[in-house]
Parts: C-alpha cells; sequence; structure tokens
C-alpha cells in the first residue's frame, strides 16, 4: 500500500469507531504497534539480540523486570537453535 491508501484506511477504521457502543480506534498506537511487531520480527529473524534488547526496552519494559528477562531468556534459547 502507498502512504494515501494507508491514511484513507487510517481515515475509515476511526469514522468506523464512532459510535455509542464502540471505542474510538486509536490508529496510531494500532501503527506503532504494528511497526512494533515487525521490528520485533525482524531482530528475531537475523538473531540480533542488542536489536531485541532496544526493542524491548522502546515498549518500556526494565532491563531487571520478569518480563524483560524472560522475553530475553526465550529469545536466546531460539538464538541457539539455529
Amino acid at each position: 500500500m502507498n502512504d494515501r491508501d494507508d491514511e484513507i484506511e487510517a481515515i475509515m477504521a476511526e469514522e468506523k469507531s464512532r459510535g455509542a457502543k464502540r471505542k474510538r480506534v486509536d490508529t496510531g498506537a494500532r501503527k506503532k504497534a504494528h511497526e512494533t511487531k515487525a521490528a520485533l520480527a525482524r531482530a528475531l529473524a537475523s538473531g540480533d539480540e542488542r536489536k531485541f534488547m532496544t526493542i524491548l526496552r522502546e515498549v518500556g519494559l526494565k532491563d531487571d523486570s520478569p518480563e524483560f528477562v524472560t522475553a530475553l531468556r526465550l529469545f536466546r534459547d531460539l538464538a541457539s537453535r539455529r
């Protein structure tokens, strides 16, 4: 898709979310989440541990948090299988 199509899709999603029973769609947050998932997938595919750790920090995980430690352990397990 090109940028114009993405913009139109975002506007349509926001307009569809208007109404009494529906929660408003945050297209910016949705796009950021998609970009983060894509970056994580690239880091996993390349085996780049530093990039993986940087992305975890960008999404708000601290180095000493249990989630960070678990994610890093899983990444290393996956990387060692290659």
